[in-house]
């Protein structure tokens, strides 16, 4: 008798997962590496740097549960108000 399921190929984890620098998505390391470059050595504010590793751990544990988390975010920050009378 021949076994009629479906075919299947094995896949790597790494293939299916989303790429994550530090933990966070790339535009979020973007971001952080410009703010610290324009407080700290652009304006000599040398204490934004408190600020700016506590945003980095916020993003780590949005991006730990899900990695598209800051994308919505954003995306959703970015949408139009719709006001219907």
């Amino acid at each position: 008798m021949i076994n009629m399921t479906p075919f299947s190929i094995p896949s790597h984890r790494a293939l299916s997962q989303r790429d994550l620098i530090g933990g966070i998505p790339p535009a979020g390391i973007l971001l952080l590496f410009m703010l610290g470059a324009i407080f700290m050595y652009g304006f000599q504010m040398y204490y934004m740097a408190i600020p700016i590793v506590i945003v980095y751990i916020i993003m780590r544990v949005l991006s730990k549960r899900d990695p598209y988390m800051i994308d919505i975010v954003v995306e959703n920050l970015n949408q139009k108000d719709i006001y219907i009378p």
